[in-house]
């Protein structure tokens, strides 16, 4: 059967054998997990039970078929690993706490700028890095970015965890979502905003799709890191 990636619309070619009703896949385009709807019941293998790694191809443009995999989670606390660790929901923290947690994080090279994207129109563009200046490692390292008008009128607010940017060529030529998918790409953040050394430093990049032509002023800050090893 073939199975389709709601988050990237990717499309694979799940053998029907294989296709559990309900089973839980992550793909391994953007590595999103998602839900098998009403597919056929697995059929048992030789060994009297379903293969527990079904190898899919996916379609291309071209007719052409690469072979990956979608693995089976499971959504437990236990076996969680990285991918739960970067996007468990945490507990909203008192404004005092979070200033204290993020006020050795400075940032450096902050800048904004317009361009044109061929698909989406005019971009806004703010850009840095954070530097840690905690005497221990951070991760997990968030800003905010805001757009506000000449009277200082908030026109829009975005968060986004630091540790990927787009080159020009990038922002000139990709859609929104495949922005978007670049700078929330899991493993890249993974790379580089995890154990962030004293005095190391993590690139980060918010995007404003579109703005309004009133935009005359903009705001970026820390607002969360955490503590190597601690969730």
């Amino acid at each position: 059967m073939e199975v389709t990636c709601p988050q990237c619309s990717s499309r694979f070619n799940l053998p029907d054998k294989l296709a559990v009703p309900g089973a839980k896949l992550r793909c391994t385009v953007c590595k999103s997990v998602f839900q098998l709807p009403g597919a056929k019941k697995a059929e048992p293998s030789a060994g009297g039970r379903a293969d527990m790694l079904p190898t899919l191809a996916k379609k291309s443009g071209r007719g052409k078929s690469i072979w990956i995999a979608l693995i089976l989670v499971a959504l437990i606390a236990a076996g969680a690993g990285a991918y739960f660790y970067l996007y468990d929901p945490k507990p909203e923290a008192a404004p005092e706490d979070i200033a204290k947690k993020v006020e050795l994080l400075t940032m450096r090279n902050v800048r904004q700028y317009n361009l044109l994207n061929e698909k989406v129109g005019k971009v806004f563009v703010i850009e840095g890095k954070v530097v840690n200046e905690f005497p221990e490692p951070k991760e997990l390292i968030e800003l905010e970015g805001a757009i506000y008008d000449k009277n200082k009128k908030p026109l829009a607010a975005k968060r986004q965890l630091a540790g990927t940017q787009l080159s020009l060529f990038q922002l000139q030529v990709l859609s929104e979502k495949e922005m978007e998918s670049f700078l929330n790409n899991k493993m890249e953040i993974l790379a580089n905003n995890t154990n962030v050394p004293p005095g190391g430093e993590v690139p980060f990049m918010i995007l404003f799709y579109a703005p309004p032509d009133d935009v005359a002023e903009f705001g970026v800050k820390i607002v969360d890191a955490r503590d190597v090893g601690k969730n």
